[in-house]
């Protein structure tokens, strides 16, 4: 049964994947070094207040709280059965059962709001990137990445991917038109990530793809906006 808040959302089972499988530990591996990379360049703050919106099992999170042990990390996850097992996994994180449409923290108390892989799940983005602008402060820095559409669409037919795992998947011009009118300002939008399970030089070939505008041939796409 659909869930009427989230689509298709991470279990146990495919969080557990990821200890295993290689393309499931790569992309986990990349987004969270593009999200570092993004918090590194523009929240060069030394103590930061920083959530992860859709932390699924806090295994991102972990990454985080190790570069910046004096920040506060905190993660909101949809899924119970992944909090607890967050819970379980990482006892020193905050995890909070929760829905990323609707955050139960006051105005302007984050510097960070990550949300890799989740907006494609909710029902309405828009509300949860209104969510991610109230929680900032003023100058804070949102980062999200979503799959590329047409490679979600092929993934889709190749019967790689559930027809009902995401909502809506947006282009690039579409996420940024996105968190443009919730009231940030895009510092950066690109894709990335060319081999589900990574190849040598995969960022300087990335580099020059992207200056090519080859970009299409990416699976994943990123943006860091600013409130």
């Amino acid at each position: 049964m659909t869930d009427p808040n989230m689509v298709g959302t991470l279990d146990s089972e495919y969080a557990n994947a990821r200890e295993t499988r290689k393309s499931l530990k790569y992309r986990l591996w990349r987004r969270t070094f593009e999200v570092m990379f993004a918090i590194n360049k523009y929240a060069v703050m030394q103590k930061k207040n920083i959530i992860d919106l859709g932390t699924a099992d806090g295994r991102m999170l972990q990454k985080i709280y190790e570069k910046y042990p004096e920040s506060s990390c905190i993660g909101i996850e949809y899924n119970y059965e992944l909090v607890q097992l967050a819970h379980k996994n990482f006892p020193e994180l905050k995890i909070l059962q929760g829905d990323i449409q609707m955050i139960d923290y006051p105005d302007n108390f984050f510097d960070v709001a990550i949300a890799t892989a989740v907006i494609e799940h909710v029902l309405d983005p828009a509300k949860a990137v209104s969510e991610a602008k109230r929680i900032l402060k003023p100058g804070g820095v949102l980062i999200l990445s979503s799959p590329d559409p047409f490679w979600e669409y092929i993934a889709t037919k190749a019967g790689l991917l559930d027809n009902e795992q995401h909502n809506e998947v947006m282009s690039l011009k579409q996420l940024s038109d996105l968190i443009e009118k919730g009231g940030f300002k895009v510092l950066e939008a690109y894709k990335f990530m060319l081999s589900p399970i990574g190849i040598p030089f995969e960022f300087i070939i990335e580099g020059y793809l992207r200056r090519l505008k080859l970009g299409c041939l990416m699976a994943n796409q990123l943006l860091i906006g600013k409130a």
